[in-house]
């Protein structure tokens, strides 16, 4: 009799029982691990929405081809602009703002570009930044090259490090 065939039943027993062991090792952290993902409240253009302190509202968002704009090679431009009202500041708030697209089932997201890489001129009366450290009110305008063609329905995703794990999604 070899090795092999005196040992089948332990050497079965270790394929299933090793990686069982893993699964129902991993079960005590997963599910509070998923539990505090970021979940994403909607918000339909023109609506507002309060988080952070803020008061927040998507006023624009436009998908711009971006060949007459000199953007890179095989990119679109899209344009988010947002208006913020902030009536409750959160010292030291970090502001995320990233768009995102769920094509074909698949969610990817993009940052905005913090140096414009096409001709797009975001006009003087516009904000650069986001911010919930200071009381008042202003209007934030933000680019953010894509794939050509590839983006039909963008949104755009406000996160903050006082509204974890709530994010709001606004498109």
């Amino acid at each position: 009799m070899t090795w092999l065939r005196r040992n089948r039943w332990f050497l079965v027993a270790l394929v299933v029982l090793i990686p069982g062991a893993f699964v129902v090792s991993l079960i005590p952290r997963w599910f509070p691990y998923q539990g505090a993902q970021p979940q994403p409240d909607a918000v339909a253009l023109g609506e507002t929405a309060t988080y952070s302190g803020a008061e927040i509202t998507l006023t624009g968002l436009e998908v711009l081809d971006g060949g007459p704009l000199n953007a890179p090679a095989n990119a679109d431009v899209v344009v988010a602009t947002i208006a913020f009202d902030v009536v409750d500041p959160r010292d030291g708030a970090y502001c995320e703002i990233t768009v995102v697209s769920d094509e074909a089932g698949y969610e990817r997201r993009w940052e905005s570009e913090t140096v414009s890489d096409s001709d797009y001129e975001i006009p003087d009366r516009f904000a650069q930044t986001c911010t919930f450290a200071e009381r008042g009110a202003y209007d934030l305008q933000l680019t953010f090259l894509v794939p050509h063609g590839q983006v039909e329905d963008p949104a755009v995703q406000i996160s903050s490090s006082a509204g974890l794990p709530r994010v709001l999604r606004l498109s």
